[in-house]
C-alpha cells in the first residue's frame, strides 16, 4: 500500500481543498478501511462553512465526513479478537463514545461524558479525521458489517437512517399511531420508512416541491406546508384528536410550533432538527396533556437494526439516492447538494473512483 492518499481537507471556513495526506495507520481496537461511498450530510457544509467555530472542527485542518461504507484492508491491535478480519465490509457512524463513562456503561454513548477528548473519544468527519477520503481510520465500535448483497452507496446511507430510526423509537411508537413527519428531507423520508417498518398508521408528512411527491411515494399523507394547512388537514383526518407521534426533522421555529399544535394528548414529539433560532415552548399544554417532548443524538446502537431495516425496505431507500460523483468532482457534488439541483436527495461522492 503507498504511504499517501487523495482526501479533502478543510484548512479553515470554506477552504476545501483535493490534496494528498498521509494514510494513517490503525491503533488499538481500530481498523483501517478504504471508503468506496461516502454520502453527504447536511451538516457538512455547516462544518465546512465554518458555522461551528471552535466546536465542529476543534481545529484546523479536518478531513470531513461521516457518512461513508467500505472494506477492511488492515487490522490494527486487538481488533481480530472482536472478529474483524481484512476483507469485512461496512458501514461506519460518526461518533465513538469513551465506552467508560456512566453514560457509555448505560448505552447512551452520543452523549458521552468525555466527548472532545481526543485520546479516548472521536467524532468521526467533525473532530477527528473522516471519510472524504480514500482511507478512514476507525474504532471498531463505529463500524458495523453490510452484507456481500448491500450496495456500497446505500451502506452510505446507514449513518443517517440509523439516526433516523433511533428518533422514531425513541417516541415510543406503538402499531397503529398516527404520525407527523414534520419535514420531508432526507432525515424526514427516512422516518417515514422506520415508521411504516414499526407500523404505524397514517402518515403525515410536511414539505413540498418533489420531495413531498417523494414522500408521497413512500406512502405518506404529503401535506404542502405553503398552501396548504397543516392543523386543519390533520385535525380533520384525525377526529380532531391530533397525531400520536410527531417526529419533528423541519428544524424551522414555526414548524416546532405546529407540531404543538397537532400533537395528541398523552403524545410524543420527538426531535433530531436543529434550529438556528431559539423556540418558545408551551409549557403549560407539555404538563396538562402530558406530552412527551425528547430530544435525540444520533444513533446510539441502532447501526445494525438500520443494516437490517434498509434491506428489507431496499426499493424505498435505493428511491432516495440521486446523485454519484467521483471525489475530485467534489466541487460539483457540494454545489447539487447544496443547491437541490436536479432534485437531489442524497447525494454520494466516490473517493476511489477515477
Amino acid at each position: 500500500m503507498e504511504s499517501v492518499m487523495k482526501a479533502l481537507r478543510l484548512n479553515g471556513p470554506n477552504d476545501l481543498e483535493y490534496t494528498e495526506v498521509e494514510i494513517p495507520k490503525p491503533g488499538l481496537n481500530e481498523v483501517l478501511c478504504k471508503v468506496e461511498s461516502t454520502s453527504i450530510c447536511g451538516t457538512d457544509p455547516h462544518i465546512i462553512g465554518g458555522d461551528f467555530p471552535g466546536f465542529w472542527p476543534k481545529e484546523f485542518p479536518l478531513i470531513p465526513g461521516h457518512e461513508w461504507s467500505g472494506q477492511v484492508v488492515e487490522l490494527g491491535q486487538n481488533s481480530e479478537l472482536y472478529g474483524w478480519s481484512i476483507g469485512d465490509r461496512v458501514a461506519g457512524i460518526a461518533n465513538m463514545g469513551c465506552g467508560f463513562c456512566r453514560n457509555c456503561m448505560e448505552g447512551r454513548w452520543t452523549i458521552c461524558l468525555n466527548y472532545g477528548k481526543d485520546k479516548i473519544h472521536n467524532m468521526y468527519g467533525h473532530i477527528t479525521p473522516g471519510a472524504y477520503a480514500q482511507y478512514i481510520k476507525v474504532s471498531i465500535k463505529s463500524i458495523s458489517k453490510i452484507p456481500d448483497y448491500m450496495d456500497y452507496n446505500l451502506a452510505a446511507c446507514m449513518d443517517p437512517l440509523s439516526i433516523a430510526l433511533h428518533m422514531v423509537e425513541r417516541s415510543g411508537i406503538q402499531s397503529g399511531d398516527s404520525v407527523l413527519v414534520n419535514g420531508a428531507g432526507a432525515q424526514g423520508l427516512m422516518a417515514i420508512i422506520c415508521c411504516k417498518s414499526l407500523g404505524a398508521g397514517k402518515i403525515f408528512v410536511t414539505g413540498s416541491g418533489r420531495r413531498l411527491e417523494q414522500a408521497a411515494k413512500l406512502g405518506a399523507i404529503p401535506i404542502n406546508y405553503k398552501t396548504d394547512d397543516m392543523v386543519e388537514i390533520i385535525m380533520k383526518e384525525t377526529s380532531g384528536l391530533g397525531v400520536k407521534r410527531v417526529m419533528e426533522c423541519a428544524g424551522t421555529a414555526s414548524g416546532i410550533k405546529q407540531s404543538w399544535d397537532v400533537i395528541a394528548r398523552g403524545g410524543c414529539i420527538s426531535t433530531i432538527s436543529l434550529p438556528k433560532e431559539a423556540v418558545e415552548i408551551p409549557i403549560r399544554k407539555l404538563v396538562l396533556d402530558e406530552i412527551d417532548f425528547l430530544g435525540n443524538r444520533a444513533n446510539p446502537n441502532t447501526l445494525e437494526k438500520a443494516i437490517i431495516l434498509a434491506n428489507n425496505y431496499k426499493e424505498d431507500m435505493e428511491q432516495l439516492i440521486t446523485h454519484e460523483f467521483p471525489m475530485k468532482e467534489y466541487k460539483k457534488a457540494f454545489e447539487v447538494f447544496n443547491g437541490r439541483l436536479d432534485h437531489s436527495l442524497k447525494v454520494i461522492v466516490k473517493p476511489n473512483a477515477l
